[in-house]
């Protein structure tokens, strides 16, 4: 995986790899590599792909999340007064801009649109990343699993398991992450994180 050193660098958010794009150091260059998978992704049969690429609004993210579903895992749960309440489970993939890395868990998520509009009036979701334990995919999702994990490996990035990211960090550092405090730091919050 990652040695203390690289795990450093990628705290102060520099880039860390020697394949391409991440030799070049170049954020938009990577970024692009990203968007090319995403397209990939999206030419699953049956499989939508949403991502969020603009650091969820704010602050700073050190990866781009997929959401990846199945077309007949988007319900509606409700429809009353003009609104349709969604319910879609899938899985999320959280893809390094700092490393040629990824981690994937299963996540649902929930909208509310205005049926004449289409328009999302409010939203729900978690985060892989705040849950260690959700780095698990059922036997549900397994085809958009196998499906997922063959564009990453075109695309050059590795699966991170569960096993190594769970660990306790071993140095002491301050990393700008939401997702836990500083005695609570695991190798995932080095490589993964969000500054709200």
């Amino acid at each position: 995986m990652f040695s203390n050193e690289q795990l450093q660098t990628l705290i102060a958010g520099k880039v860390v790899g020697d394949a391409y794009p991440y030799d070049t150091k170049d954020e938009q260059e990577i970024v692009a590599h990203i968007n090319r998978m995403f397209h990939r992704i999206n030419r699953i049969p049956n499989v939508v792909c949403e991502a969020e690429w603009n650091h969820f609004g704010s602050g700073y993210a050190s990866f781009i999340e997929f959401f990846c579903y199945q077309k007949e895992d988007r319900v509606i749960v409700e429809e009353q007064h003009g609104m349709q309440e969604i319910e879609t489970k899938g899985i999320v993939l959280d893809i390094s801009r700092l490393a040629p890395v990824a981690i994937m868990g299963e996540d649902y998520r929930y909208k509310k649109l205005h049926i004449e509009t289409n328009k999302e009036v409010s939203g729900a979701y978690g985060s892989i990343i705040d849950r260690p334990n959700s780095l698990h995919i059922s036997e549900r999702f397994q085809n958009v699993r196998k499906e997922s994990e063959k564009a990453l490996k075109e695309f050059n990035y590795e699966i991170l398991e569960a096993e190594e990211l769970n660990q306790p960090l071993s140095f002491k550092t301050t990393i700008p992450t939401i997702y836990r405090n500083a005695r609570q730091y695991l190798v995932m919050d080095a490589i993964f994180y969000w500054e709200d």
